[in-house]
């Protein structure tokens, strides 16, 4: 069920246009807590920023103050992990948060929030239906039923496109938004590039001119620089044993390269399946490079172990921030890229039988 996963998109960062309020008030009920520290902050690049803060009574906090513009926010509480995304303007803000519901949570006030929050429901809808069909499909694949767990898929898979299209048209109405731009931005990882491209192509030249317009544009071009038919870009990197491994300077019939760490649960779950392909392949020419995105060498040895990697394994230890995921683009994992003999990239993202297909092929 390839595209049973889909994802809500985080409201966030920051828009462009100022208004003619004074500034901004936010006010907001916090369900079940009664005294604490409310903090409205804006992170960027890492950086936190907090712009302001409000004493909680009664569950009630206020956050007054200017922006120049469109400001991409977070409510935060002292002591809790998380945060409540605003697009921050100079206007009137009410906030309700429950922290045991969050389907209750909601912000409104100003332009942009509604526009998100139009976004956010055409997601809310997916959602709740996945949640539904999430069970059947897992009762028919306990049940052995695959023609069944396949009609559940193709349904879902409708829904999503009839999502999607419901967010282009969103896109098509307001293509000089902001939140379009965001909106975008907050998907691309999930999408495929013809995808991303098409959606890229709806939005205006002032919503690429933002700064996930521009991120938009980055990762295409980084997409398409690793896109099947291209050469992989080589890359070398610290073994567990101390040494140094170079792509280019692993020879095989076919190179595999596996994008995942020990602290990632479906690329644990998969590894079992890839044990079995590299057993099966290795003596016909198949060489697998596994890329870890750990930050803990002691974790990642670990994994290798238990999971009995057999193959390269090399890490820079810098988890998200890996050179090499990237270079190849890399916003989830598992993510897996195939080579033949000459670095050309043959297929990506393929798993289980897929793969092994795949690989069959091209070492006949």
């Amino acid at each position: 069920m390839r595209k049973i996963l889909f994802t809500f998109a985080a409201a966030g960062l920051a828009l462009v246009a100022c208004n003619n309020q004074s500034g901004y008030t936010v006010t907001g009920n916090i369900e079940g807590l009664k005294e604490g520290k409310a903090y409205m902050v804006n992170v960027d690049n890492g950086k936190v920023d907090t712009l302001a803060s409000s004493d909680i009574k009664n569950g009630n906090f206020t956050f007054k103050g200017n922006v120049k513009g469109i400001t991409a926010a977070f409510i935060t509480v002292q002591g809790q992990r998380g945060g409540l995304p605003i697009f921050l303007e100079n206007e009137k803000f009410t906030v309700k948060i429950n922290p045991m519901n969050p389907m209750e949570t909601s912000v409104k006030g100003g332009a942009a929030q509604k526009l998100n929050n139009e976004f956010n429901d055409i997601q809310l809808g997916i959602y709740k239906q996945q949640q539904v069909l999430n069970q059947s499909y897992m009762q028919a694949q306990q049940a052995q039923d695959q023609a069944k767990a396949d009609s559940i898929a193709n349904v879902y898979n409708q829904l999503v496109e009839k999502a999607m299209a419901k967010e282009d048209s969103l896109i098509k109405a307001n293509p000089d938004s902001y939140v379009s731009a965001h909106m975008v931005a907050a998907m691309m990882g999930e999408m495929e590039l013809e995808a991303l491209k098409g959606k890229y192509a709806l939005l205006g030249e002032n919503a690429k001119a933002t700064i996930p317009g521009q991120k938009i544009a980055q990762h295409i071009a980084r997409q398409e620089s690793v896109a099947i038919g291209q050469i992989a870009p080589n890359f070398t990197l610290d073994t567990p044993e101390g040494g140094t491994i170079s792509l280019y300077d692993i020879k095989g019939k076919v190179k595999l390269i596996d994008f995942w760490a020990s602290w990632c649960g479906p690329c644990r779950q998969e590894n079992p399946h890839v044990v079995a392909l590299y057993k099966e392949f290795h003596p016909k020419g198949l060489e697998i490079i596994g890329v870890s995105l750990d930050n803990d060498k002691a974790n990642w040895e670990k994994a290798i172990k238990d999971d009995g990697l057999t193959w390269y394994q090399g890490s820079d230890l810098k988890g998200w921030q890996s050179a090499v995921a990237q270079l190849y683009g890399v916003t989830a994992i598992p993510h897996t890229v195939l080579l033949d003999a000459n670095n050309k990239i043959v297929a990506k993202n393929l798993r289980g039988n897929e793969l092994k297909a795949k690989i069959a092929e091209m070492l006949k």
